[in-house]
């Protein structure tokens, strides 16, 4: 698989065995969902500015690249859902402005977010370290390679559906272009299926926007 045709490939290890096990303290098995890692989680903070975690985004975005927000996924019996073909392309921002190509201003969790035009989520990428191993049993995404480069479209306009479904280790790191068409299915097994997403960005954005969060990498 390849980042640049395919839209998504996966780092084997992600993380360091210490970083991994850092994490899954700070995440025990039957933790709830949880947004705005970067206000509530020193540990993901710290891991994000000083960890071996944003490298893998400096290969593709380049060193000023910086996380913009980072959310906390957990699929167990309480909170077990389905997740349709859809891209990421809302983004989390400071206030609000009128600047073209932005829309549907909306608050999550406290959080100002819109959808930003696809010359923004080009050039993001998206971080998912897996904290268990993760199977089509217990609801690893499913991925249609290839789909990030058709830009911003509906799901019905995609040219192409054929998915892959990755099976990943903990400690294996998934990295994916916002654009790409994903879904995920209810998890069938018991099993927990815990996922720290990372977005990065190397961007200031349009018309006095701003990010409402930044975390610089600070990588020797």
């Amino acid at each position: 698989m390849s980042l640049a045709t395919d839209g998504f490939d996966i780092i084997a290890p992600g993380l360091s065995p210490e970083e991994l096990e850092v994490l899954q303290r700070e995440f025990p098995a039957e933790a709830p969902n949880r947004r705005n890692l970067f206000v509530f989680s020193p540990v993901v903070e710290n891991l994000v500015r000083k960890g071996s975690i944003s490298r893998h985004a400096q290969e593709v975005l380049g060193e000023n690249c910086f996380a913009v927000r980072a959310i906390f996924f957990n699929k167990i019996a309480k909170t077990n859902w389905h997740v349709p073909w859809h891209q990421d392309i809302g983004i989390p921002l400071r206030e609000h402005r009128a600047v073209p190509g932005f829309s549907a201003f909306t608050h999550k969790d406290g959080i100002l977010h819109a959808n930003a035009p696809a010359s923004v989520l080009e050039r993001m990428l998206i971080l998912r370290i897996h904290l268990d191993l993760c199977t089509a049993a217990n609801g690893a995404m499913r991925l249609i390679p290839g789909s990030h480069a058709q830009g911003r479209i509906p799901e019905t306009a995609l040219r192409t559906h054929v998915a892959v479904q990755p099976e990943l280790a903990a400690g294996e790191l998934l990295r994916l272009r916002p654009l790409l068409f994903h879904a995920s299915a209810h998890s069938r097994s018991d099993a927990s299926r815990r996922v720290i997403h990372i977005e990065y960005a190397v961007d200031d954005l349009p018309g006095g926007l701003e990010w409402a969060t930044r975390v610089d990498p600070q990588l020797k």
